[in-house]
């Protein structure tokens, strides 16, 4: 074999495994979805949203879930098959969701948004709440956190007690920034306890990692 001849097979031969090498590192974007379903609480809603998703090709990641008294609802987020945009997802469940007479919102969620967050711990509080149930309790609570940049990750609220005299109970997961000392919250909190007629606590919460 010529030395010309060598030369073209060595070229080949090179861009072939180049070729290999990048087909092989090629990997399609993961894309993500965030579902939301809800109505009325029976047996089986959960086993059935999972079973669904499973047979549509979907991985569940991250969900919620909780009963509001008789009404359940659940947000899933989804790892999307290739092949299946949010938009399809939320029709294709359509025929598993309708015997439980489920409504069921879907919507594609930005990578950034999906993606997992490895950054500095950031500082997280427990705020509770109880008093004599009346209108206007969250939204000034609610107010308070928001304007000394504190951002509400989790919230459980329940109106206890009798019909003649209901208690409102509310509890608050809240996350400040890194630059952001908690006592300034912490005492405009304090201020609204006269104002809302309820009892209020405000303490860190340890971080757990899950």
């Amino acid at each position: 074999m010529s030395d010309r001849c060598l030369l073209i097979f060595d070229n080949c031969s090179i861009l072939q495994e180049a070729c290999t090498l990048f087909a092989t590192d090629e990997r399609p974007m993961d894309h993500f979805a965030i579902i939301t379903a809800f109505g009325q609480d029976r047996p089986g809603i959960v086993a059935l949203m999972a079973d669904s998703l499973y047979r549509l090709g979907c991985n569940i990641e991250d969900t919620c879930m909780t009963r509001l008294r008789g009404e359940f609802t659940m947000m899933v987020m989804v790892r999307l098959p290739e092949g299946i945009a949010a938009e399809d997802l939320g029709r294709r469940l359509i025929p598993f969701t309708t015997p439980l007479d489920l409504a069921v919102l879907c919507r594609a969620m930005p990578d950034q948004a999906a993606t997992r967050q490895t950054g500095l711990e950031t500082p997280t509080f427990m705020l509770s709440v109880y008093g004599a149930d009346h209108p206007g309790i969250v939204a000034q609570v609610a107010r308070t956190v928001a304007d000394f940049g504190g951002n509400i990750t989790d919230m459980n609220t329940r109106v206890i007690g009798s019909s003649e005299v209901p208690v409102y109970v509310m509890v608050l997961e809240i996350q400040l920034p890194q630059d952001r000392q908690a006592d300034p919250l912490k005492q405009a909190l304090e201020r609204l306890k006269p104002l809302l007629g309820v009892d209020l606590t405000f303490r860190p919460l340890d971080s757990v990692t899950f």
